[in-house]
């Protein structure tokens, strides 16, 4: 290619480039003319970098291992008080009136002559007046006399005497029946007013804090309000009744008992019957007619016949206790309202007498004043002086 022509070609070249230039400028001038300037005022600044802040350090979290259990702190439960639970009577306060009918008329006897038969006349008088009975206050001075011979000390001729009534205590002792597994049948029998429904009522108490569960038999159908009276107390005693209508046989309704706590597996049964005369011959067949129901269901049951006697009948007890004692077996003697009387003695006499264990006394009319009979300690505190007496409390007797 000539010079000539490579000059042309530059100079084209430079031309074309100039005129796109131009044309790239007067494209940007139309271009301003047709948009509106911004006003200055509504320019947005950039707003200014913020400043980091640190956060503060925070100390560590202690570990698990480390770390302390935050105790909550529970509201304390409501505890009831205790009930306010009453001392039991003690026997030498609930012998305290046969106590001091009888030792006052010892004291006379011992002190008022040296005579022997005068001393033993005024002993004999003073067991008949705490209804000991004619019969055994014969023998016991009877053989006070033959151990004593002519030895007309009084010390010594008490202590004789107090010797010879706790012998007969203890020979009409004997261990209670021992049902084994099976439930422990008792059959309480008495005339009315001795005091048997209230009587039950405490053994039920007793029993239950003792062995465990209780069911009573309400096989009293023959009074009027009988049943209901005895549910009364039940609910107080905390023990279970079977019962059925008033007018109801008196068998089923103890057949039903037993039958129950077989079933139940309960501890005790406690049949109560019907006050009745001793007496009347059809009432005291119905007793023989629920101890054989019994022992039909249960084998050995009742295991236990005890009479409920009052201790104000003196003498009359005896009675009782004979023609009761034709109908049914009995084991046993709970005396109720001996706290009450100044005829004590005939607890000796029961003793002398029928040959069977007194297996609780009456000595108050709380529920818990139900004690169980130490013959031992009734001596004692027979023979106690008054303040030794009233101070006289028992272990065996605790309620």
């Amino acid at each position: 290619m000539t010079p000539l022509q490579i000059a042309v070609i530059l100079i084209i070249a430079a031309g074309g480039g100039a005129g796109l230039v131009f044309i790239g400028v007067l494209i940007q001038w139309s271009l301003r003319k047709a948009l509106p300037s911004r006003p200055p005022h509504l320019e947005i600044e950039p707003a200014p970098e913020a400043e980091l802040v640190t956060p503060p350090k925070l100390a560590p979290e202690p570990t698990s291992e480390l770390a302390e259990p935050v105790p909550i702190v529970e509201p304390e439960p409501h505890v009831a008080p205790p009930p306010t639970v009453r001392e039991p009577v003690r026997i030498g306060l609930g012998l305290r009136k046969t106590r001091e009918n009888f030792l006052a008329r010892i004291r006379a006897a011992l002190t008022g002559s040296a005579k022997l038969d005068d001393i033993y006349e005024g002993l004999e008088e003073a067991l008949i007046a705490a209804d000991v009975g004619v019969d055994a206050s014969m023998k016991i001075t009877s053989a006070v006399r033959a151990k004593m011979g002519n030895d007309n000390r009084p010390d010594a001729i008490r202590d004789a005497l107090k010797a010879e009534i706790a012998t007969i205590m203890m020979s009409a002792d004997r261990a209670p029946a021992d049902s084994g597994d099976a439930p422990l049948v008792i059959m309480l029998v008495g005339v009315n007013g001795v005091g048997k429904t209230t009587t039950i009522a405490k053994l039920a108490a007793r029993l239950k804090a003792e062995r465990g569960s209780v069911i009573v038999a309400a096989a009293d159908t023959f009074r009027a309000a009988a049943i209901e009276q005895l549910e009364v107390w039940c609910d107080r005693a905390g023990a279970d009744i079977i019962k059925q209508s008033q007018g109801s046989d008196p068998a089923a309704v103890a057949f039903d008992a037993v039958k129950a706590a077989v079933a139940r597996k309960t501890r005790t049964v406690l049949i109560d019957t019907a006050g009745r005369l001793q007496t009347k011959v059809n009432l005291m067949e119905e007793l023989k007619k629920i101890a054989r129901v019994v022992a039909r269901e249960l084998p050995g049951a009742p295991h236990e016949t005890w009479l409920v006697l009052d201790a104000n009948t003196g003498q009359n007890a005896l009675s009782q206790a004979s023609i009761f004692g034709e109908a049914v077996p009995l084991t046993g003697v709970v005396l109720a309202k001996l706290d009450s009387t100044a005829k004590g003695g005939v607890v000796v006499a029961v003793a002398e007498r029928l040959k069977i264990p007194v297996r609780f006394v009456g000595l108050g009319e709380s529920i818990e004043d139900l004690r169980e009979f130490d013959a031992r300690e009734f001596v004692d505190a027979l023979f106690a002086s008054d303040d030794a007496g009233e101070q006289s409390a028992s272990g065996s007797y605790a309620a």
